[in-house]
């Protein structure tokens, strides 16, 4: 999807940090967005920060809660009689120790990372599809969800599900026209670290779970600018790449960590004819995907 100016986007968690870049990305390319968000405050941040303009506008969504969402829908069909991309941003995330870990806290930042992100596409992809001028799908995940770290088990769990569940997608609808990306975030100036603030009381107290500082701590404005992880999105979506890598900082250890996986597999192995059978037809269904992907027009 080349051609940006007068796409129709909605944007969750777009109120603040990498959703609000995302938004004025999109409004510098010409687009009509609708921003939403669980915070009525951050809302109002965003509004008074871009000003009146047509368009752009606001609605308060909680991702986990479905009925919201199909609602949000219907909002943005209503007040921009279409929708070209949808966005998964909102996100939260706690990082306790394996012996401090809750219920409540696995079901938190599932409900809204996996969840959300669920409840988006079952709200946003059947308009989309009806509609057949194409469209894109960008899930915020996480350098988490591409590498390992201590200590992150929950939040890494929701993002590499991410991961999965948008690589898959991503071959499914490549024959309509629909191009799916996760981007893959490193430090960004946000307030992703005063998620807790957001807790839905069904998922109990904040937990009291902050990583007990380090021998380098960075300062406060640490972070890549919102804005240019937007502008990544931008010329993701353009490029229609499966992952959008927004911070190089992390290309030689991902590449350190890919290359520990291959060397795993066993170096030489009989595989009986029914497994390189099943696999085959696997791979020519994944091969015409990827046909089809490159096959995608660049005017829609």
């Amino acid at each position: 999807m080349k051609n940006l100016k007068d796409k129709v986007a909605f944007v969750t968690g777009g109120a603040s940090g990498i959703g609000f870049g995302i938004v004025k990305a999109f409004l510098d390319e010409g687009m009509r967005v609708m921003v939403a968000d669980l915070r009525v405050d951050h809302l109002d941040e965003a509004r008074e920060a871009l000003g009146p303009r047509d368009d752009v506008d606001f609605v308060r969504v909680d991702v986990i809660d479905r009925g919201a969402m199909e609602r949000a829908a219907r909002d943005v069909i209503s007040r921009f009689g279409t929708c070209h991309i949808l966005v998964n941003n909102a996100g939260v995330g706690t990082v306790p120790r394996v012996e401090d870990m809750r219920y409540e806290d696995w079901d938190w930042v599932m409900s809204v990372n996996l969840g959300g992100t669920v409840n988006g596409l079952m709200a946003f992809l059947p308009h989309i599809l009806r509609q057949g001028e194409g469209g894109h799908i960008v899930s915020t995940a996480s350098m988490a969800g591409l590498l390992p770290t201590v200590d992150n088990f929950i939040y890494a769990a929701s993002k590499y599900a991410i991961r999965g569940l948008s690589d898959s997608l991503r071959l499914s609808l490549a024959s309509r026209k629909v191009g799916v990306s996760v981007l893959y975030p490193g430090l960004t100036r946000s307030r992703m670290l005063q998620s807790e603030k957001n807790r839905q009381a069904r998922f109990g107290d904040a937990a009291d779970n902050a990583p007990p500082p380090g021998p380098v701590v960075p300062p406060a404005d640490a972070g890549m600018d919102p804005y240019d992880v937007g502008r990544a999105v931008v010329a993701g979506i353009r490029a229609n790449r499966g992952y959008i890598l927004s911070h190089a900082e992390f290309r030689d250890e991902l590449a350190a960590h890919f290359s520990e996986i291959l060397s795993c597999f066993p170096a030489d192995q009989d595989i009986d004819p029914g497994r390189l059978m099943l696999e085959d037809m696997r791979r020519k269904q994944t091969e015409a995907a990827h046909r089809a992907l490159a096959a995608m027009t660049d005017d829609i």
